[in-house]
């Protein structure tokens, strides 16, 4: 059966870029503390957007903005 899937929109690859830059973090430390391995990281920050993911990434994704962006952008 097809996996669940969810949009990456531009507006979330800028907010990673954004918490990446501000503390300095490696895609490794994202990888490890968003829960994904180092491929799928290094698509999520470098392909274009929106592009399709896999819920499960999404969810964590989510979850790690959430914990990290206190300011909501638009």
């Amino acid at each position: 059966e097809p996996t669940e899937m969810e949009i990456f929109t531009p507006q979330q690859q800028r907010k990673v870029l954004t918490v990446k830059g501000i503390n300095h973090l490696t895609r490794n430390d994202l990888a490890s503390e968003i829960g994904v391995s180092l491929p799928t990281m290094s698509k999520l920050i470098n392909d274009p957007t929106p592009m399709a993911v896999q819920s499960s990434v999404y969810q964590r994704l989510e979850h790690w903005l959430n914990t990290n962006v206190t300011a909501k952008q638009d």
